[in-house]
């Protein structure tokens, strides 16, 4: 992994790098363009043969080196500007220059300094500015050199010595900057890592909380999620960031106030309505909080669904409603039931006890003398009115218990349902 950052931040800095080698060499490319006319117009209003083949010259070099340009912009090469190539191009086309205007006398000399500039912006890490100050250096020499050759040699022109002293402290100072920049670049390289290392490392520990988790400014712009966020929501992270947090929160009247109370603490918990793009609504607890970053104040949204488990006590409410309303009606039966035999026995007795009075009146004999047949079937009816007095007896006393253990075995079926 920090191979692969280290690698993508190279590729930032040689773009970025490319990009303004690009508009140098356009630049350059007008600027000897406008020269080859100025040179032209020169020639023209001068018609001196030795002018007219120095601007012809001038010009074809400028040309041929444009061409160069737009070749390598057509073919996308952009590699050979911050090449050996594209150096040694502009130090020759400098050095003719210097040699077509007077040699040790021209004032194009400076357009070296430029040369040995050039070549740290193009490459500024290369470690090379001791050879190309040297080859600079040389290359002023040699043509000062040539020059000599058709004017005489003058040993102590004090220019040139002038001109060598600058180009080399010209590349000293520039190998001192570059230096400089490499430090400073190695050390944001090195916190730049450190920084996406560190986010990286959020970014993990955000990926992996289970909860949702959104991240959202002052003005209730989304700004980060985590991917809990993204799969409750049913939306993904590049189509969050920049949505009002809001517009996924169900007001119901008081979401105004509770977000106003949010921004006037800086804390909210307390349970919410979320309405994901796709699906249904969605009961949450949430927990908000703000805090300051960058001078921006953010507020960190964690909410926790508690759809199930609201559906659940819904269930058990709805259970428990029940439960009441059957214990309620057994109640109801049991009372119907008692009345019932209530009635039953006051009915049954009164007309049983006549039966039993009468029955013992004829066994005594009071009604008239009555035979042994007679008497063994009186006491026949009189023992079956006294086992149905009997049944009358335990029917009350065992009911009381019967009724307690029917309600008890009810609740138990009703509470093993929920």
């Amino acid at each position: 992994m920090p191979f692969r950052k280290g690698s993508a931040t190279n590729r930032g800095r040689l773009i970025s790098r490319i990009a303004l080698v690009q508009k140098v060499e356009w630049s350059l490319v007008a600027v000897r363009y406008l020269a080859c006319i100025a040179c032209g117009a020169y020639a023209v209003m001068d018609s001196g043969p030795g002018i007219v083949r120095a601007v012809a010259l001038f010009c074809l070099i400028a040309l041929l080196h444009n061409g160069f340009v737009h070749w390598v912009m057509y073919r996308k090469q952009y590699k050979l500007f911050t090449s050996l190539l594209n150096f040694f191009i502009y130090l020759v086309f400098c050095c003719v220059l210097i040699g077509m205007t007077g040699g040790s006398a021209s004032y194009f000399a400076p357009l070296l300094l430029f040369v040995i500039v050039g070549y740290h912006i193009y490459k500024p890490q290369s470690g090379n500015t001791l050879w190309v100050t040297l080859l600079v250096c040389a290359a002023y020499s040699f043509t000062i050199v040539l020059s000599w050759f058709t004017t005489g040699f003058n040993w102590l022109h004090l220019p040139v010595y002038v001109n060598l002293a600058f180009i080399a402290t010209s590349g000293g100072v520039m190998g001192v900057l570059s230096q400089l920049l490499y430090v400073l670049e190695k050390e944001t390289q090195h916190h730049a890592a450190a920084l996406e290392s560190s986010e990286e490392t959020l970014r993990a520990i955000l990926n992996h909380t289970a909860h949702p988790i959104v991240v959202y400014d002052d003005n209730e712009l989304i700004t980060e999620v985590n991917d809990s966020a993204c799969n409750f929501l049913s939306m993904s992270r590049l189509n969050m960031i920049g949505m009002r947090f809001q517009s996924f929160l169900f007001d119901d009247g008081s979401l105004g106030e509770a977000l106003l109370e949010l921004k006037q603490s800086g804390s909210l918990f307390q349970e919410m309505l979320i309405v994901p793009s796709h699906g249904s609504e969605r009961a949450v607890l949430m927990h908000i909080h703000s805090f300051l970053g960058e001078k921006k104040r953010f507020f960190v949204a964690l909410f926790h669904d508690i759809t199930e488990q609201k559906e659940l006590n819904e269930t058990h409410r709805i259970a428990k409603q029940r439960l009441e309303e059957a214990n309620r009606e057994l109640h109801r039966a049991a009372e119907i039931r008692d009345a019932f035999y209530t009635s039953v026995a006051n009915q049954l007795r009164s007309p049983l006890a006549a039966m039993l009075g009468y029955i013992d009146m004829l066994l005594e004999e009071h009604l008239g003398t009555i035979n042994p047949e007679q008497r063994e079937a009186l006491y026949s009816c009189r023992r079956s009115l006294h086992r149905i007095f009997e049944r009358l007896d335990e029917a009350f006393i065992a009911y009381p218990a019967e009724k307690t253990d029917e309600d008890a075995e009810l609740s138990e079926d009703l509470g093993s349902g929920i």
